[in-house]
């Protein structure tokens, strides 16, 4: 594993970085918005090795972690639904399915970060 500077636990769930090593992109693709094949990962880290799916099902884990991020993103459309009375619910429901399609990738990519980051050691 070749050394470099280290970063930390928090940016590395956000920039998506192997757990172990924090150095190594966990998904084919970079960033936070891909929408095509948004789950395409490496199967492990071609620095330090560390296997990303430690067990089958591993990562159905992450619906967990990535259930707070739908909250936070859904949140608003449904309070603006129940307090506003010119607004039509099926249209803040409308708004609501467009939220979570564009924010899709986001919420599907770092939950898969922070389980992997939960359960896999930092090696440094």
């Amino acid at each position: 594993m070749k050394k470099s500077k280290q970063i930390g636990f928090y940016r590395s769930i956000l920039t998506l970085k192997c757990p172990s090593c924090r150095q190594e992109n966990m998904f084919k693709k970079r960033g936070l918005f891909v929408y095509h094949n948004p789950l395409d990962m490496h199967e492990n880290c071609s620095q330090c090795g560390q296997k990303y799916e430690i067990e089958p099902g591993f990562w159905i884990g992450a619906l967990w972690a990535s259930y707070p991020i739908v909250v936070i993103i859904e949140t608003p459309f449904l309070f603006t639904a129940i307090a506003s009375e010119s607004l039509n619910v099926w249209y803040t429901y409308g708004l609501m399915i467009l939220a979570f399609g564009v924010f899709f990738p986001l919420m599907v990519r770092l939950g898969r970060s922070i389980w992997a980051h939960i359960f896999i050691k930092f090696r440094g």
